[in-house]
């Protein structure tokens, strides 16, 4: 009975050594998309019609929930470490609702966003607010003028000429952007909270102790990863726009 044992034990071993090269990969993976996708934004609000808007307030909830939930999720290696079972247990059960935490938090923002006319897929005269307030518009990257609930291009100083409304119905491609990088966001963190309820059921079963980590590991590092991704997106959005 002692070799099908030992081949299990060898071939879990084997599956372990592997899992971080390949999570290293598809983090990279990850890491590529969403540079591209930033870069795309920072080109396409350079050019043309573009609407500058402040980031949900729940938005700024989620950065704080992820942030304490990589804590916690540190917390439960680190006792795992230290043969500490139930803190094991506790630290991934915080992480997981945390997790959920945000994620509900991101659809309460795309639901603020809905409100003020800021659309998956919508054009600009959907806008919701007052401007200056709530919006600004701009073209090729400078402010339109504004007076009295009508638009002029940023070089009419003396506001001679109007912008024809019709202009109006171009894209709303700020808002479109936001959607599919923290929607994206969320898809990859649904990743996440997979892999935490298995992590969480084998600490039930107290399998993870300080000879026997791997797999907390690595759930722990992706977890970690998405944290610092989120925390890079919202600082581009909040600074960028």
């Amino acid at each position: 009975m002692s070799e099908p044992i030992n081949s299990r034990t060898e071939l879990k071993k084997a599956r372990q050594k592997v899992a971080l090269p390949l999570l290293g990969i598809a983090m990279v993976s990850i890491v590529m998309l969403f540079a591209g996708l930033t870069s795309a934004y920072i080109v396409t609000q350079a050019d043309n019609f573009w609407v500058s808007f402040d980031l949900p307030v729940m938005f700024y909830y989620s950065t704080g929930i992820i942030v304490f939930s990589s804590l916690s999720v540190f917390w439960a290696l680190r006792s795992a470490r230290a043969n500490k079972f139930q803190s094991v247990k506790t630290g991934i059960l915080i992480t997981l609702l945390l997790g959920i935490g945000f994620s509900f938090s991101q659809y309460m923002g795309w639901a603020e966003l809905i409100k003020e006319g800021n659309f998956v897929v919508g054009n600009i005269d959907a806008l919701q607010g007052q401007y200056g307030v709530d919006y600004v518009i701009k073209y090729n990257g400078s402010e339109l003028n504004h007076k009295n609930g009508t638009y002029y291009m940023p070089d009419d100083t003396e506001m001679k000429e109007s912008i024809d409304p019709s202009m109006f119905q171009t894209f709303n491609s700020a808002s479109s952007f936001l959607y599919v990088l923290s929607g994206l966001h969320v898809l990859h963190l649904l990743g996440g909270l997979v892999a935490l309820i298995v992590v969480l059921a084998n600490a039930i079963g107290n399998k993870y102790s300080s000879g026997n980590y791997v797999g907390l590991k690595i759930c722990s590092t992706y977890w970690h990863f998405l944290g610092g991704l989120w925390v890079y997106l919202f600082l581009f959005l909040y600074f960028i726009n």
